[in-house]
């Protein structure tokens, strides 16, 4: 077993396995690694997958030595499916032509394509993907497909019976493995095949005036069906791995169909299959989608968590492994996984995600977040109104100074996105305002009775955390008053809810004297 090899089996991490298996199957050389994706409306955070598998693989080889590259291909020849829910009308006449030729929803891009595929790469340059971006009907204009778009009409018949033998699909008499763009109609769907000549390369086809037309292969004017089309470019650019979703990796599916014709066809082996599952919400059955709405952009999802946690929450599972994403509060967790995972790495120990962390790693050896817990972070950040000096000062009153004095500039980076959470994503549960007035209550005889006591024994004893939290429980029980209900009047006078963070933290994260003072009805 080689050293690659034991270092993999040691770990069992599925980076360090795939990268064990690359270096078996390609022990020298440059090597490639693709994805893509058709710039077919919003980019959602299932997306971010299709480029950060094919990342993590890519740092992993690195570390070997090996010296490889990442190339994204925007199908964007791909003609627009249909009119989506959030196009307006107009749209209907666009379905079919090519998505570089259709107009830009917001009037400003370029294209459709531009538009989305614009977005996905700003979001893509902030989770740090190092990639060379392909654009697909670039290629097609540069003449890029032509000898595989020739061969394949040549090679017709053989590639029918690959998609039903492989595929268990029967195609048409009529069907030919290409689609014509129709200069009658801008249309990928509306050219009716006559005949093609290898020698001058161009396709005949009836346009819808009822007329014969010319179309060029090596002109951009042609294009390859997807089945063909997919294991064209893996011949054109002979990448060694491709990362896709999911419903490409089915029996018979379009990796199945591909690497048969790029086998039996195109003469090359295909590249290693790296399938990955979606992301969905929490709680939903459904992949994310546009269309449904039940979807969570990339650039949302980074203006509440840095960018290095978004990769680590997927690369700690297997590309398989269906994920599901919480905006909402399953974000402490989250954090606070992340959180104990950096701290424990860079402290020299052996934590469990700790191969995941190192992967999704982009600043070394510097903490992204704080060793705060995030719920307290919330907490602490409300209670400050969000002024960075009352957060500090709160840190350190609770317990916090070690982590202010070494993580400040992490502590503050880390409210920036707390801001954006509570505004967008955070549950009104968590959610709450010091009230400046006292509110009014009607308060029972034992209410007032346990309000007096409790400010007795915080004026003379501990404001630390667990000691209000103490005192708390036990003054309620000296008063008659049950602990739940007791917590609830303490919310209702200091936050005005039933409900709120953890007592004794948030209490003892405020002035003294106004505790004292609000227990009192003071103030």
């Amino acid at each position: 077993m080689s050293n690659t090899s034991d270092q993999a089996a040691a770990s069992g991490y599925w980076v360090d396995l795939i990268c064990g298996h690359i270096q078996k199957l390609y022990p020298e050389g440059e090597l490639l690694v693709c994805s893509g994706i058709t710039p077919s409306g919003p980019y959602h955070l299932g997306h971010s997958r299709e480029v950060l598998v094919p990342d993590a693989i890519l740092r992993g080889l690195r570390e070997h030595g090996r010296v490889i590259r990442h190339v994204h291909f925007v199908d964007d020849f791909d003609a627009l499916r249909k009119r989506y829910p959030y196009l307006p009308e107009s749209y209907e006449s666009e379905a079919g032509k090519p998505l570089y030729l259709v107009p830009a929803p917001d009037g400003k891009s370029k294209s459709y394509a531009d538009q989305y595929f614009n977005e996905y790469l700003n979001a893509t340059k902030k989770l740090g993907i190092e990639m060379e971006v392909v654009r697909i009907h670039q290629e097609y204009q540069k003449g890029a497909f032509a000898e595989l778009i020739s061969l394949s009409l040549q090679k017709r018949d053989q590639i029918a019976e690959i998609l039903h033998r492989v595929g268990g699909r029967a195609v048409e008499d009529g069907w030919q493995p290409i689609q014509v763009l129709d200069e009658t109609s801008n249309s990928l769907r509306t050219a009716k095949f006559v005949g093609f000549n290898s020698q001058t390369g161009l396709v005949n086809y009836l346009g819808t005036d009822g007329k014969e037309h010319q179309a060029n292969i090596a002109k951009g004017q042609v294009k390859l069906d997807w089945r063909v089309h997919w294991p064209a470019w893996w011949k054109i650019w002979g990448n060694q791995l491709e990362g896709f979703g999911r419903e490409h990796a089915t029996k018979g599916g379009s990796y199945d169909t591909g690497k048969a014709i790029m086998e039996e066809v195109f003469g090359s082996p295909a590249p290693y299959p790296v399938p990955y599952e979606t992301i969905n919400l929490k709680g939903e059955t459904k992949k994310m989608s546009s269309s449904i709405g039940n979807l969570v952009s990339i650039t949302d999802t980074l203006q509440i968590i840095p960018p290095e946690i978004l990769r680590y929450f997927t690369f700690k599972s297997r590309p398989e492994r269906q994920l599901f994403f919480d905006p909402g509060i399953g974000l402490y967790n989250l954090v606070d996984e992340y959180a104990k995972t950096e701290s424990e790495t860079l402290a020299g120990e052996e934590p469990e995600f700790k191969r995941s962390w190192q992967i999704a790693s982009l600043q070394g050896d510097e903490h992204v977040v704080s060793t705060v817990p995030f719920s307290h972070l919330v907490t602490v950040y409300q209670t400050a109104q969000g002024e960075d000096e009352e957060i500090l000062e709160l840190l350190n009153r609770t317990g916090h100074q070690e982590a202010v004095k070494t993580q400040k500039d992490s502590i503050l980076r880390e409210c920036e996105y707390i801001r954006r959470w509570l505004k967008k994503f955070a549950p009104e549960t968590v959610k709450f305002e010091i009230q400046q007035k006292l509110p009014k209550l009607e308060l029972r005889s034992e209410q007032e009775k346990f309000l007096n006591k409790l400010a007795e024994e915080l004026s003379g004893g501990s404001f630390e955390p667990e000691a209000i939290h103490t005192a708390i429980y036990e003054t309620s029980v000296a008063c008659d008053l049950k602990p739940g209900d007791a917590f609830k009047l303490i919310y209702q006078l200091f936050i005005a809810k039933d409900s709120g963070p953890k007592a004794g933290y948030f209490l003892a994260s405020l002035d003294k004297q106004f505790v004292l003072d609000r227990l009192a009805r003071k103030a």
